[in-house]
């Protein structure tokens, strides 16, 4: 809106005919409290919106973590029931082998009765012939179950070291990702705190060589 002059009233007002770049005033006058106010008020609202989203991202960290350390647990406990089917196996091996002794043992009695009875009659002669037969038989028993020992020890050996690779490669993988989550969190904050796009590494080396001329300078 330009300025009205009643020329009628007042013919001696001057009026500039030039244009007038506004605005035209030479001078403001400033609150500096209102300005340091409104920027602190700027500040408290940029933060509250990281911290917002620092806690999103923790939620979501902590999220993943905890699926992370149920998928442990979960395997966890299917190694526990493997394992107590192995402690069964083996409780099973012992006992397969107590027989086997047994067996043998009974075999070493038996071995001495047939040198006793080699000096009785023909008659006892013959029942020895037939006792050699079942003899003969129970050895072939015992072969063949010490083959099966020997392929059931194999291929625990092998699902036992089966499990063990898989715990440890498990548990490489989890530490892993821990430490890049504890990595990638510390550098966004450290980046929302201080405007720099440098690593977090960077400032605490720049730290570090501030630190050293302080320790050189005492006497």
């Amino acid at each position: 809106m330009g300025l009205y002059i009643n020329k009628r009233e007042h013919p001696n007002v001057f009026e500039n005919k030039q244009t007038l770049n506004a605005p035209n005033q030479s001078y403001s006058r400033q609150d500096f409290l209102t300005e340091l106010i409104k920027e602190q008020e700027i500040a408290n609202a940029a933060l509250r919106k990281t911290l917002r989203e620092l806690q999103i991202r923790t939620l979501k960290q902590e999220e993943s973590q905890t699926s992370h350390w149920n998928d442990i647990g979960s395997q966890l406990n299917d190694l526990q029931k493997s394992s107590q089917s192995h402690q069964e196996m083996m409780r099973m091996q012992e006992k397969f082998q107590e027989e086997i002794a047994d067996k043998l043992n009974r075999q070493t009695v038996f071995q001495k009765e047939v040198t006793e009875k080699l000096n009785s009659q023909e008659e006892f002669q013959n029942q020895i012939s037939a006792k050699m037969n079942k003899q003969e038989e129970f050895q072939e028993d015992v072969l063949k179950r010490l083959d099966y020992q020997e392929a059931l020890t194999e291929k625990i050996s092998r699902q036992l070291n089966f499990i063990r690779s898989i715990l440890f490669e498990r548990t490489n993988y989890l530490a892993s990702k821990i430490e890049d989550g504890y990595k990638l969190t510390s550098s966004y904050v450290y980046k929302l705190m201080t405007g720099s796009d440098k690593p977090l590494t960077f400032f605490l080396m720049n730290q570090n060589n501030d630190e050293r001329p302080k320790l050189t300078d005492k006497p």
